[in-house]
């Protein structure tokens, strides 16, 4: 398994086999400033997944010790992100079973690269954090620097995985306001709600027992079907 490496961009999974057309395809994509993982087969796709946060993934169905729909179905509940399929099976049959398995895309190789570019554009596009002067965000004594990554509560530094820092930068960009599990769902996973997936409401009880740590800061109040909102102890 390999990485590009860039200061800026999207952090993309790539599982692809062909090793050639991983190197034209992680090429093209370090040239749009993303930071790209190879994973070769499934174990290094599953090696991946445990120890990195990732914004897409694009995966291979055909694989030499798995199939991608059987890996999709493995790890759905901690993908956290959008995924789609390039394969050269091209039969609506196995195009319709990458999309009920959960995918948001599917597309048939061989792809052309500015499609795949599009695709990806179009489906992390609600996630991109355009340049500004303005690289932090700001509630009470909450401090959240967008560039560092770094979130701060009465100068108290606040220790959060990447998925925590993400959704803690959705509540902080809406203080006060209440925020569906659907919305937060739809945010933070990139996909719409089944109803069922419980992960959005497992991020939030790991971040409110980090936030509840520091005396005096923000909690995350819970109104019960709902939603939730970010709100300071004082103001609560």
């Amino acid at each position: 398994m390999s990485a590009t490496n860039t200061s800026t961009g999207y952090n993309i999974l790539l599982l692809e086999d062909d090793e050639q057309l991983a190197s034209l395809i992680v090429r093209f994509l370090s040239e749009r400033n993303c930071t790209v993982t190879h994973a070769a087969d499934g174990k290094a796709f599953t090696m991946a997944m445990h120890h990195r946060h990732f914004d897409l993934i694009l995966a291979d169905v055909v694989l030499p010790d798995a199939s991608g729909f059987q890996l999709l179905q493995q790890h759905k509940h901690q993908l956290g992100c959008p995924l789609i399929f390039m394969s050269a099976l091209s039969s609506i049959e196995d195009q319709v079973c990458g999309l009920e398995l959960g995918a948001c895309d599917y597309l048939v190789k061989p792809v052309d690269p500015e499609l795949l570019w599009a695709k990806i554009e179009a489906n992390l596009r609600h996630i991109h954090r355009p340049s500004s002067a303005t690289s932090s965000l700001n509630f009470g004594p909450l401090s959240v620097d967008t560039d560092s990554r770094e979130a701060r509560v009465n100068g108290t530094p606040l220790p959060l995985t990447s998925n925590e820092f993400d959704l803690l930068m959705i509540f902080a960009d809406q203080p006060t306001q209440l925020l569906s599990r659907e919305y937060l769902f739809r945010r933070a996973i990139g996909r719409e709600f089944d109803g069922l997936d419980r992960v959005v409401d497992m991020r939030v009880s790991r971040l409110r027992k980090k936030l509840a740590a520091i005396p005096d800061g923000v909690i995350i109040r819970s109104i019960r079907g709902r939603g939730y909102s970010l709100n300071t102890v004082s103001g609560t």
